[in-house]
């Protein structure tokens, strides 16, 4: 189908998932912006996404839309809210980054004069105009995702690897209050994860720090998971040198990115703090635990990977998955090395 670009001036993007999902997909819609400048872009997400992108200069408008069946009739009420409102808005361009669910039939229904997505089920093909041949997802997914932006004239291997995050003035300000007096440098720490498996120990995050408080004049900032408050009290009533940690409440999306600006390095397993962390352009030091460096590396931010392969998993692709079994030397050499780059300068070379 012919596309004529030159009438496309309201887009909607479909991007529901896990807050780390809708973050590898920020490069893809900046990049929609930069071929469409005037165009207004809004952005659908499950409504615990929408502080990814609230501030996102490139954004018009992010609309929550829950997913959640049940209560069945409250699930119906709301789609049909949803619908009129998605096809109230006139798009010219709909883009379906999410690809699964209900999302064929939503796109379809949005009335948008071009639909685009990829073509591998039955149910996309039937919604969608413009249809590209699902690319491999065995390496980056940034990359994979940009192909899908190939109809519209934007040349995928150009769309960057990297992700972004903006901060409000308020969420400065209470990050400014809540780290008032506390020393610097500051490295932050993030303890969870959603899955178990993608968690890096306690115990060895807790000889990570020690170890690094004896090494380096830092102080460390702890930031507390929601439904996960235990790792953070577990990591702070057995961690030695009390005075040199600050455990952060449980905090919005937007205050724990004002606070992370703070943080001269981020310590985090492949979690969405870690996708903020490079959002930010945070020096980060990443735990793969079970997943692959490969899938969300990006190319514009400092970081350091820490990856054991695990040969009894594997995944789609028939890669080893990782494993929690990361020795602590080996993430402390790789602090050092991000310390060098950043100008973290050990204890001894300072005496």
């Amino acid at each position: 189908m012919y596309l004529d670009s030159t009438s496309i001036n309201k887009i909607c993007i479909l991007s529901w998932g896990l807050i780390g999902d809708v973050f590898i997909r920020v490069p893809v819609i900046e990049a929609v912006k930069q071929r469409f400048p005037d165009a207004l872009i809004d952005v659908v997400v499950d409504p615990s996404s929408v502080g990814v992108l609230l501030n996102h200069p490139a954004i018009y408008r992010v609309i929550p839309y829950s997913r959640k069946k049940k209560p069945r009739l409250h699930y119906l009420f709301n789609s049909l809210r949803n619908l009129s409102i998605l096809r109230g808005n006139a798009y010219d361009l709909c883009i379906n980054l999410y690809c699964g669910g209900s999302s064929p039939v939503i796109s379809r229904l949005s009335g948008a004069r071009y639909r685009l997505s990829y073509n591998h089920t039955k149910a996309l093909r039937w919604a969608n105009n413009l249809q590209v041949e699902t690319p491999s997802f065995c390496g980056n997914w940034v990359v994979a995702l940009a192909k899908m932006l190939e109809p519209l004239g934007i040349e995928s291997q150009l769309v960057r690897r990297g992700t972004s995050f903006y901060c409000t003035d308020v969420a400065e300000q209470k990050a400014a209050q809540l780290l008032d007096g506390v020393q610097r440098p500051l490295i932050g720490l993030n303890l969870g994860a959603g899955p178990e498996i993608k968690r890096w120990p306690i115990r060895a995050f807790l000889e990570m720090a020690e170890r690094l408080c004896k090494e380096y004049a830092v102080q460390f900032v702890l930031f507390t998971n929601p439904g996960m408050e235990q790792l953070a009290e577990e990591f702070s009533d057995k961690f030695q040198a009390a005075e040199k940690l600050q455990t952060l409440p449980v905090l919005s999306l937007d205050e724990v990115g004002a606070v992370m600006q703070h943080c001269a390095v981020m310590i985090t397993g492949d979690t969405s703090l870690m996708h903020m962390s490079f959002g930010l352009k945070r020096p980060t030091l990443v735990l793969f635990t079970s997943t692959r460096p490969e899938v969300v590396e990006p190319e514009d931010c400092l970081h350091a990977d820490c990856f054991v392969e695990d040969p009894t998993q594997t995944d789609a692709c028939g890669n080893a998955l990782g494993s929690k079994d990361i020795p602590v030397n080996e993430v402390c050499e790789k602090f050092a090395m991000l310390a060098q780059q950043t100008g973290l300068t050990p204890l001894r070379q300072m005496s």
